[in-house]
């Protein structure tokens, strides 16, 4: 290593500062051989009131790159298993059928050895197929059973299925931050008042805090929030709005306590509404429920009326607290020196679990690219470019739930099934997919959260009717799909074997389970 550090300045805690602060820490020493020096800079020291935050399964890669044991982040954070999402009232209105639903399992759909049914499952009519979770996947079983995806002698990260997390995001940012300040991350406590920037480099030369200290870096990473006050601090940074693609803009929140570990499901529960829909996550201590939902459609008073309906308690009773949202990205995600995470970066609708993940994206891209800036170039094009494709990959995934729907019911479900709504790539995908599956080849990179399979659970899931001209169910076929079954049951009796109820596991760990 050289004997000058390089120093990054982290503006804003929470979930996206201190887990930057983390990973860059412990990754980037390794992949630039430089002494790294973080100091984060946060206006309170008082911890955040976390929402219930639901992942997907790089979460698992990046807590094991930070150095953290997967026992301790469970029980710091309140932490529970997630197996997928739970669709309800997504195909149709509920007064034409209650309750109908559809799950989005992580892991790739089974295949007959080299063979892929898919394909000739998909062009069986309708009435033939019967739901591709339940033919495809063991997992949604599983979730439903309340099983945990893995076994308590397993290796960290590791289980018979793929996997994510819920976790409370005030404790995770909290837990981040106690851990990482002892391992040598400076925490300042106050307030930027002025940002010096250079507009004809684009870099910013220095931070001034409201005390009068002046700070400065070779790297600033934004993390306040919408506000985003370093990476924008010019005016001069466009942010692309998506809330012509996609219409939700603000939540209620609530939290509820739980029926104690036998409660935990281990999926996300997505519920549609009348302009929006309706999270509900089970942590080890509590669930974290919320409606999200379009201003435009409805108002903040309806949205807490469809809330406390769906918990089923009166709304007097009921104490929430409403957010808003700023749907898309910023057009330059790293600009000179300075580069934006987290909210300061973008944010869209958490449908899929996102938002904790396109910081870890940021990360993951850093630690590979700053060994470059480094040294004297500029990958910071590059970068944005990463970052952009991530964003518009997840708006194409998110409209998808919309765009397939058969709901007409009300004029928010009327208008995303419009489509002069769609992006481009999601209708041209669509047109493929009329007579045909999703594949690899209609997803341009390697890195990216949602490719074929996921478009695959998805779509049929929605029960897409894109085939016009379905096949009969030929000998062929059958025997496929009966290998398919066979196939399944072995893998569900392996998976039984191998894991435990999310019962035996959350009790056995709950001695070090902090209140």
């Amino acid at each position: 290593m050289t004997d000058t550090p390089f120093k990054i300045i982290i503006v804003g805690g929470g979930t996206a500062g201190w887990l930057s602060a983390a990973f860059l820490s412990q990754q980037l020493p390794l992949t630039s051989g430089r002494d790294i020096q973080i100091t984060l800079v946060e206006a309170s020291d008082i911890p955040t009131v976390g929402v219930g935050e639901a992942t997907v399964p790089s979460l698992r890669e990046t807590l094991a790159a930070c150095g953290i044991s997967e026992i301790d982040f469970l029980t710091s954070c309140g932490a529970t298993f997630k197996h997928g999402i739970k669709f309800v009232n997504w195909r149709q209105p509920p007064e034409e059928n209650s309750g109908e639903s559809y799950f989005h399992p992580f892991g790739a759909p089974l295949k007959v050895g080299a063979v892929d049914p898919l394909r000739a499952w998909s062009k069986l009519p309708q009435d033939k197929r019967g739901n591709i979770a339940d033919i495809f996947s063991v997992q949604s079983e599983m979730a439903e059973m309340g099983r945990a995806p893995k076994h308590l002698k397993d290796r960290p990260y590791d289980g018979a299925l793929s996997y994510a997390y819920h976790l409370d995001a005030g404790k995770f940012a909290e837990y981040l931050k106690q851990r990482f300040r002892a391992q040598g991350v400076q925490h300042v406590i106050g307030k930027v008042a002025e940002v010096d920037y250079d507009s004809s480099s684009e870099n910013i030369s220095a931070l001034i805090l409201d005390d009068g200290t002046k700070l400065k870096s070779d790297l600033y990473i934004d993390c306040t929030g919408f506000a985003a006050r370093l990476i924008n601090s010019d005016k001069q940074n466009p942010f692309i709005d998506k809330t012509d693609v996609l219409f939700v803009d603000k939540a209620v929140t609530t939290r509820l306590p739980t029926k104690g570990t036998a409660s935990i499901n281990g999926y996300t529960t997505c519920t549609a509404q009348s302009a929006g829909w309706i999270w509900d996550i089970v942590l080890q201590n509590r669930r974290g429920v919320g409606h999200v939902y379009s201003s435009k459609y409805i108002s903040d008073a309806q949205a807490k009326t469809e809330l406390a309906s769906y918990i089923g308690q009166s709304e007097d009773a009921l104490e929430t607290r409403t957010l808003n949202m700023r749907i898309g990205y910023q057009q330059h995600q790293w600009r000179g020196n300075c580069v934006a995470i987290g909210l300061a970066s973008g944010f869209l609708e958490p449908l899929e679990s996102t938002g904790i993940y396109l910081t870890e994206m940021a990360n993951w891209a850093l630690a590979d690219m700053l060994p470059r800036f480094m040294a004297g170039h500029n990958p910071q094009a590059q970068y944005t470019d990463a970052m952009v494709h991530h964003y518009e990959n997840i708006v194409d995934f998110l409209k998808l739930h919309y765009a397939i729907s058969e709901r007409r019911d009300t004029p928010f479900w009327r208008d995303n099934a419009n489509p002069e709504t769609w992006p481009e790539t999601l209708k041209s995908n669509l047109k493929a997919w009329e007579n045909d599956v999703p594949s690899v080849y209609d997803f341009g990179r390697s890195i990216q959260c949602f490719s074929a399979t996921n478009y695959q659970f998805v779509l049929y899931g929605m029960g897409w009717r894109g085939h016009k001209a379905p096949n009969a169910l030929t000998d062929q076929t059958k025997n496929l799909l009966e290998q398919l079954t066979i196939r399944r049951a072995r893998l569900k009796e392996f998976v039984l074997r191998d894991t435990l109820p999310n019962s035996e596991i959350f009790a056995a760990i709950a001695p070090t389970n902090p209140e």
